[in-house]
């Protein structure tokens, strides 16, 4: 399963060892350079492109030249992806506190949304355990 860990491992190697904003590797060398199979790496390089990361040439024989873009930066000095999640959770634990405040307001509405806001909660809070 590809997790956060993972993909700030892979987003911190290309970034902190870029001091010209780009990344150049050949794919058969993945397992060597980030710890993980070619195809994990591509998918996870495809993924940051999508998202506005980083721009990709892949050429014949398995050459990957990168160019990190600013918002990789970015990204890392905020923490990354774990980050992002660990702020999610935290925003809705946040939620969830605000609504329980609301309760005497409007009871059984507040009591769905908090319900569904803990289970959101929980279930990220799994995801994590799994991760580890």
């Amino acid at each position: 399963m590809i997790d956060s860990k993972i993909k700030d491992k892979i987003l911190n190697k290309i970034v902190k060892e870029s001091p010209e904003m780009t990344f150049g590797f050949d794919s058969e060398d993945s397992k060597k350079i980030f710890g993980f199979d070619p195809e994990m790496v591509s998918s996870i390089l495809d993924y940051f492109e999508s998202i506005g990361l980083i721009d990709q040439d892949k050429f014949l024989g398995g050459e990957i030249m990168i160019e990190i873009l600013i918002p990789a930066h970015d990204l890392v000095a905020r923490g990354g992806f774990t980050a992002k999640e660990d702020l999610l959770t935290k925003n809705l634990e946040k939620l969830v506190s605000e609504l329980e405040s609301l309760k005497p307001s409007m009871p059984q509405r507040i009591e769905t949304i908090t319900s569904i806001i803990s289970e959101i909660t929980a279930g990220l809070a799994l995801i994590k355990q799994r991760k580890i």
